[in-house]
């Protein structure tokens, strides 16, 4: 590991390669993956490869409480120019010089909010954000914002459906159970182990 790295108490780290400014919260899970750049991770929020990378060129990569992120999983906030004769890094590889257009670089940070899940083999794009709650399916490329809950799937993703009816995501968004203390997450372990429907919802301690 190279550059300013703070990582949270607890965090279980196996295979890691991190260079950057990278600040990590308590009890996350880091199994085989690449980290570069300036990335902020929340807590319990598990990233577990092999072959997950995140890489940021110019901006930041912000991710939210417990999320989970699966292998092959490529997230990047910059591209190659396309707009010239040749989208090859000629100027870097041939000319052995550093052009400042052969890349394209997001300066938006790149937002993955709470509670998102993101399968395997997927490939997410700069500058955008992903909602809390959302599932973003195995093989997708995600290339806008994202809605809270919702269930992307595709390349070009595309939002498929909704975990919840729409009042209840409302209700989910309120209550924002992902910053609760871990002592009332506990205090609420009904509302973890089972199916959700309103009635646990007015449960809530």
């Amino acid at each position: 590991m190279r550059g300013q790295i703070s990582l949270g108490i607890d965090n279980y780290i196996n295979g890691v390669s991190a260079n950057g400014n990278i600040k990590t919260g308590p009890n996350c899970r880091f199994f085989k993956c690449t980290l570069t750049g300036n990335i902020e991770i929340g807590r319990y929020t598990s990233l577990w490869g092999p072959n997950l990378d995140l890489t940021v060129g110019r901006s930041q990569i912000l991710i939210g409480n417990f999320c989970s992120i699966a292998r092959n999983v490529s997230i990047q906030t910059y591209n190659h120019n396309f707009k010239k004769i040749t989208s090859y890094y000629i100027g870097q590889n041939l000319f052995k010089e550093k052009w400042k257009n052969e890349q394209v670089y997001k300066t938006k940070p790149l937002v993955i909010k709470n509670d998102v899940w993101i399968g395997a083999h997927c490939v997410i794009l700069g500058g955008l954000t992903i909602g809390n709650g959302a599932i973003i399916a195995a093989n997708s490329v995600v290339t806008k914002d994202v809605p809270p809950y919702s269930i992307v799937a595709g390349s070009p993703g595309k939002v498929i459906g909704y975990r919840f009816e729409e009042e209840t995501i409302i209700k989910l968004e309120n209550l924002k159970w992902w910053d609760w203390s871990i002592n009332k997450i506990k205090l609420n372990k009904f509302i973890f182990e089972n199916e959700l429907n309103t009635e646990l919802l007015d449960k809530i301690k």
